[in-house]
């Protein structure tokens, strides 16, 4: 089975008020969950961050009352994306590829702790 990869955004979003518009989101948090079930085992990763969008150009405002989850969602990812560009971070892609070595590290631990043959139980 396949690592399934889930972006979302927390619905608490922050606004301003802006170039004759109220209530403009400039800021959001993300969240990326990544999860990949083998046989009766789930295995997991998740990340999150805040992130300010750029407002500068208000030419498609959306009305809050408007807005969708999708669209909210696709406004992060390009802003992760171009800050990737801009050296910022990495980009959605390397988020998805990092949940998916983390997840494989899971199913198959690269190293083990193992309890000194002296200690007692």
């Amino acid at each position: 089975m396949a690592v399934t990869h889930t972006w979302s955004v927390d619905p608490n979003l922050k606004t301003k008020s802006q170039d004759g518009h109220d209530d403009v989101v400039y800021s959001v948090v993300w969240r990326l969950n990544s999860e990949e079930t083998v046989g009766e085992k789930t295995y997991r990763a998740s990340s999150w961050a805040q992130i300010s969008l750029d407002t500068s150009d208000l030419t498609n405002f959306t009305a809050f009352a408007d807005l969708t989850e999708a669209e909210v969602i696709a406004w992060a990812k390009a802003t992760v994306d171009a800050n990737a560009t801009e050296g910022e971070g990495v980009a959605c892609e390397e988020w998805e590829a990092g949940h998916e070595r983390n997840i494989a590290k899971q199913k198959n631990p690269p190293t083990q702790t193992q309890t000194a043959p002296w200690a007692t139980e």
